[in-house]
């Protein structure tokens, strides 16, 4: 995916870092047409989805029926665990979309009650995922996942979360095995310890 120039906004999380398709999927969807623009430059899979979101029906039969290349970014986006967590937050409906998508059933009940215009492209967004897994898109997802995983894994690391970051590094071992993701866990891992050290020592003083 090719990189440009950032739009002027509130500054890109972590997770908008790593994947800077969903930071401006996001704006698109509030209605900023300098994101559109990147997206339609930069990840189409995931423009198509926007415009599809934002009424135009036609953009789900582009999807079904153009490059499965072209849906990387997008089907990225919807097999990451750890983005359907930053979604959950950031823009409820989508995280439930990509929760059905995933084939989350409570998810998919729990969008036709909250959105019911998104939940009405879910069939449609289905085949089109199915289609691409079944061509072996996903075997592409490995290296994404692991990367992601670390940046995550960092971030709860650095804000002292350290069952989250054992979490999070744990999952993307269990994709793809690198050293950094390894010495990642055993850092949080030696964290957390230190913090039930100092735990212990508050609790012993307390009881004296």
């Amino acid at each position: 995916m090719k990189k440009t120039t950032a739009i002027a906004d509130e500054p890109a999380t972590i997770v908008e870092q790593a994947f800077p398709q969903v930071r401006y999927l996001l704006l698109a969807l509030d209605g900023h047409a300098d994101a559109r623009h990147w997206l339609e430059a930069n990840s189409p899979g995931t423009a198509l989805l926007a415009r599809l979101l934002g009424g135009e029906g036609a953009a789900l039969s582009k999807m079904n029926n153009g490059s499965l290349a072209h849906l990387d970014d997008l089907f990225e986006m919807v097999d990451n665990d750890d983005l359907g967590r930053f979604l959950q937050k950031r823009h409820p409906a989508l995280h439930l979309l990509f929760a059905a998508l995933r084939g989350d059933a409570d998810a998919a009940r729990a969008l036709k009650r909250a959105s019911p215009a998104y939940h009405r492209h879910l069939a449609g967004l289905r085949e089109a995922h199915e289609r691409f897994l079944a061509h072996g898109g996903a075997e592409e997802f490995d290296e994404s996942a692991a990367d992601m995983g670390c940046l995550v894994g960092e971030m709860h690391l650095n804000q002292g979360e350290y069952e989250k970051a054992i979490e999070a590094f744990s999952r993307a071992i269990e994709a793809t095995p690198s050293a950094d993701l390894y010495e990642g866990r055993a850092r949080a891992f030696k964290g957390l310890a230190e913090q039930d050290v100092e735990r212990a020592q508050l609790i012993r003083q307390a009881a004296r």
